[in-house]
Order: C-alpha cells, then structure tokens, then sequence
C-alpha cells in the first residue's frame, strides 16, 4: 500500500505487512509473534523539494535494492540534475524471523548517476556500507549497480559486491574479495517475441560477528554460478507462450539444480468469457526430482467489482537418497472484491491433498486502501 504526497503534503508512506500463520499452529505465534507478522515495508517519506527527500522506517531503496529492506534513516539529495548522493544508517531485519533487530546496525554513503535524456535511461550507484553486531564489525563492503536501456529493446541490470574486511582467528584484516556479480538482459525482438537470460556467480559472504563460531566451515571459497534463458512468444492476439531454463552449480558439485518451466495462456476464450493458464514446471537437484502440471482459469464475475481464480496443480516428488515417492493434489480459489474506487478486500483458500490422503489447508484475506 501506497500512499504519495498525502492530502497534497510533502509527506508519503509505504507499507507491505502480512500476518499467517497454520491452523494448530498458533503457539508458535505466540511463542514468537514475528514467526506469523511479516513487515516487508514500513514507511513515511518527506520531500524537502523536488532534489531531496528524507525517509523514515523499514523500506527497500531502489538504489541498492540487492541489500534488500534497510530499518532506519535515509537521505538522498539529487543535485546538477542527473548526479545523487544518499545516506543510509539504522540497521538489518533479524535474519531469522526479520523482525527489527537493534544489534545489528548498519551505516552506509553512496553516490549514483542517472539519465537526464528521459528516452535514453541509465542508473548507475556506487556504495560503501558497513554492517556490525553488537557494535563489533559483522561485514564491510562495496555495492555496485548499474541498469540501462540505451540499446534500443534492450534492458540491462547488473551489480557486484565486493567485500573489504575479514576476521579469521580474532585475525582482522582488509582484503579485497568479489563475492557477488549478476547481470541480467532483457531483448524485445519483435511485438510478439521476447528474449532474456541472465548469469550470477556467489561466493560465501561471511558475518564475522554473526557466524562466528562456523567460520572454518564457510571460509572455503566456494563459488555457486548460475545461468538463466527463457523466450515469451505471442503467435496470436490471446494466446502467449513461455519458456524458461535455468541451471545452477557449484564447485563441489554440491546444491547443483536443473529447472525447466512453461506457460501457454489464452488471455480470452471464445463463448465462455474467461482466461486460461496451462503451467508445466520440471526440477531435478542433488537430492530431489519434481514435476508440476497446473491449470488457472479467472474471470470477471461482475464487471468493475468482481473477479475471481480457479486453479488446480499436480505435483510428483522423488527423493533420490531415500528412493521415496509421493504426489499432492492442489486446489485453490480466490476473488476480488472492489468495494469503492480506493477500497479493495481478497480472500484466498487453497487446500492440498497427499498420497495418504491428508488435507492441509490455507487461507488468506486481505484489505487494500489506496490514497
């Protein structure tokens, strides 16, 4: 939910929270409230005037959006039109439930460079940021990101993190190590097809503070690289066609994973009134192969106020190191309502049966209030 300079203010917010939990469940909830409240973003944001703002609460900046949701302050102010410099000081979600974690404070500056020709897009940002825990050093490094359409049809996205501190054996030192480069194209050949694919290669990233007591076991340098295509084809008005293929391995030739997936939608089928989806998902790791097939089938129940989903999915799991195989049989139904132009309530059931005819269900609602 959203809100953008509020009663004509200079004052906006942002806020995603979810709140689920199983039924006979609840004493984990209450155990730990943060094991069923998720707030992926919670914010308020001043605009001192068109070049700078001052931001307050957990929020993701698009600036240096692989760190992910940052609590606390940011500040950023553009200046020479197309030049920016920004700050960012509070601390990272608890890495086990996200819930606001005071120990592990973080601080950090950057400056980016974006386009001033609103047809020939760019953004690039380089940060230092350093993280702690319990006010020791946890992690200190470099962030850089960069996304650009200047190519006609072609989107790029890539960023890079390299890390500048280590701390093996109460041992502290600098050093330079790349532990994360990606990069991601996206090629519109023609109104009806698409390309894309992208490569990512990770190395261990080490909390000092954080894992301290397992750092022998994550001091390897073990490199995951991952590759990713896919095409999107409209041979037709209402029917669309996808593909994706991804592989991912490691050096050791552990948590290696082949995956294979694919729609064919009609966005309208004659006489009945409704789109359909047909999905089909194919995956085979160290440890476990699966396949998924799935039908989706929505339509507007009443024009402008109500519309709804109906979908089924079959999935097949064999676990290799126990020679064990089970399927699930998935259904699931939601609707939306609009109950004013700004006032929107959802309501989602699924329900899964197995092979020893067990029935787990789950069952979602939710309010939306645009301002």
């Amino acid at each position: 939910m959203r809100g953008n300079h509020i009663g004509n203010s200079r004052f906006s917010t942002e806020c995603n929270i979810t709140f689920r939990h199983s039924l006979g469940e609840w004493a984990d909830v209450q155990d730990n409230l943060y094991n069923a409240l998720k707030v992926y973003s919670l914010s308020v944001r001043y605009d001192f005037s068109k070049n700078s703002s001052l931001s307050l609460g957990r929020k993701i900046n698009s600036r240096i959006s692989s760190m992910g949701a940052i609590d606390g302050l940011q500040f950023e102010l553009a200046f020479k039109k197309n030049f920016l410099v920004g700050a960012i000081a509070g601390a990272r979600p608890n890495y086990q439930d996200y819930s606001f974690d005071p120990n592990l404070l973080q601080a950090g500056a950057y400056i980016g460079h974006v386009s001033a020709n609103p047809n020939k897009f760019y953004q690039s940002t380089l940060a230092i940021v350093d993280q702690r825990n319990h006010f020791l050093t946890d992690r200190r490094f470099i962030y850089f990101q960069h996304s650009n359409s200047l190519v006609k049809n072609l989107n790029v996205f890539s960023s890079f993190e390299v890390d500048l501190f280590e701390n093996i054996n109460n041992e502290a030192k600098n050093t330079l190590s790349l532990t994360n480069l990606f990069v991601s194209l996206q090629y519109r050949v023609s109104k009806k097809l698409s390309l894309s694919s992208s490569y990512d290669t990770r190395k261990n990233v080490i909390y000092y503070e954080s894992y301290k007591n397992y750092i022998d076991q994550l001091i390897e340098d073990e490199t995951r690289q991952g590759m990713r295509v896919g095409f999107n084809l409209r041979p037709f008005k209402t029917i669309t066609w996808g593909v994706n293929a991804s592989w991912r391995f490691q050096k050791s030739g552990e948590n290696d994973s082949k995956n294979l997936n694919s729609f064919l939608t009609f966005s309208r089928v004659p006489l009945l009134n409704i789109s359909a989806s047909l999905t089909a998902n194919l995956l085979q790791t160290g440890y476990l192969n699966s396949k998924m097939f799935g039908l989706r089938i929505s339509r507007e129940i009443v024009k402008g106020k109500l519309s709804g989903d109906l979908y089924v999915r079959m999935v097949d799991y064999h676990y290799k190191n126990y020679e064990y195989t089970t399927s699930q049989y998935i259904g699931g139904v939601d609707f939306n309502l609009r109950i004013t132009r700004n006032l929107g309530f959802y309501v989602f059931y699924e329900g899964a049966l197995d092979d020893e005819k067990r029935i787990y269900h789950l069952f979602n609602t939710k309010v939306i209030q645009r301002f």
